[in-house]
């Protein structure tokens, strides 16, 4: 049955193909086991921060762990748990492209306390080609910047236990703030816009001059949870912090939660973050010129995105799904806000239009082939030839 190939969805070989109608009505509802030690997206939905079983302590350790297992597995398939929608935002061409307008590479470099290799008396970043997954999905969260240079140094030198990888997060911010900025990159976020929707965004008042250079990072929460530390709730000030209720980061009302962080940032607002409700899309704009490029991370991935002809680029994110999720017995709706936005329970692919939900459907179409892979993660040649240096492999 080959009736919908021009959506991209030929068959395969069994003669069965989901309609529209199908998935609406039929997808599973969608619940994580948090497998690692900080899971932000079982932690929003109430399963769990760490895998069940994690706390379990003395000589029954193993028998406590079982047991927590098998009320997590009988939690997710009881008709009694509540099942919500939840916003899936997506990496997307511009409207009317078919093709994003960057690469991404990786930071590469030794191991240590600065993975920059000095050439001439100059520090210079070290790039290497990208791994997968590529730039499709974001569940989590999505920012630029500082945070993203972190996670980038963090990666190449990560550890086997919880405690290690928070002292070596130190360590790299440490590192940051006291070495000079690589060539490769401007001062702050120099050279970054953001429009959300048709409205600019970032930087604030630049109407008036002002310039990105000040801010450290500038992105946006889907869920109320970064990194296990960090979340939002509405920009307000000091007073309406402490003696108001502010709405938080929610998952599921097709919004952004924007946020911009300068240095002070975190001595006046700890892990507390000011956010603006936004409608998406969500369109950063980078012109930093030949030679320069960006640090972005998404859902705790971090790459290094950069045009191959020098000119200005855009990483452009829109809801392109809304997918139903269990919610666990550890919610807390003080962290994430009412669950239920009184929209119709289901699975469906998101746009304004129909051509904008095609387009969506294909682009993970095209993600499932591998046909994203050259598209977007840049060849050895491409990193080469855009001036930046390229670890042997």
């Amino acid at each position: 049955d080959d009736s919908r190939a021009d959506e991209g969805m030929e068959d395969a070989g069994n003669g069965f193909i989901w309609s529209d109608e199908d998935l609406t009505e039929y997808f599973p509802a969608i619940a994580q086991m948090p497998l690692g030690t900080a899971n932000d997206f079982g932690h929003t939905l109430g399963w769990g921060h760490k895998y069940p079983g994690a706390h379990a302590i003395g000589a029954r350790r193993a028998v406590a762990a079982e047991r927590a297992l098998h009320e997590w597995i009988s939690a997710v398939i009881s008709p009694a748990s509540r099942v919500v929608n939840f916003d899936l935002w997506g990496f997307m061409p511009l409207p009317g492209q078919e093709q994003c307008d960057f690469k991404v590479c990786e930071l590469g470099g030794e191991q240590g306390w600065n993975p920059k290799t000095k050439i001439n008396g100059n520090s210079h970043l070290v790039m290497k080609e990208a791994a997968l997954p590529v730039p499709l999905f974001a569940c989590l969260y999505f920012s630029a910047g500082m945070g993203a240079y972190l996670l980038s140094r963090f990666q190449i030198n990560r550890r086997k236990s919880p405690l290690s990888n928070k002292l070596e997060y130190g360590r790299q911010i440490a590192g940051i703030l006291t070495e000079s900025v690589p060539s490769q990159l401007h001062p702050g976020l120099h050279g970054v816009s953001i429009s959300c929707g048709s409205t600019p965004y970032f930087p604030p008042r630049s109407s008036e001059g002002n310039d990105g250079r000040r801010y450290r990072e500038v992105g946006f929460l889907n869920v109320n949870w970064q990194a296990g530390m960090a979340h939002g709730a509405d920009r307000a000030p000091v007073l309406g912090r402490v003696c108001s209720s502010r709405e938080p980061a929610k998952f599921n009302d097709a919004k952004v939660d924007m946020f911009r962080l300068k240095v002070a940032s975190a001595f006046r607002n700890g892990t507390s973050y000011q956010t603006d409700k936004k409608e998406g899309p969500m369109t950063l704009t980078y012109a930093g010129g030949e030679g320069k490029g960006l640090f972005f991370q998404w859902d705790g991935e971090a790459r290094f995105a950069f045009s191959p002809s020098g000119g200005p680029f855009n990483i452009n994110l829109r809801k392109i799904l809304n997918i139903p999720v269990v919610l666990g017995h550890e919610f807390d709706a003080r962290v994430t806000g009412d669950p239920d936005n009184g929209a119709k329970l289901e699975f469906a692919f998101s746009g304004e239009t129909d051509a904008e939900r095609k387009a969506a459907r294909l682009r993970i179409l095209r993600c499932v082939r591998g046909e994203l892979n050259a598209e977007l993660n840049a060849s050895r040649e491409e990193i080469v030839a855009a001036g930046f240096l390229c670890q042997e492999q």
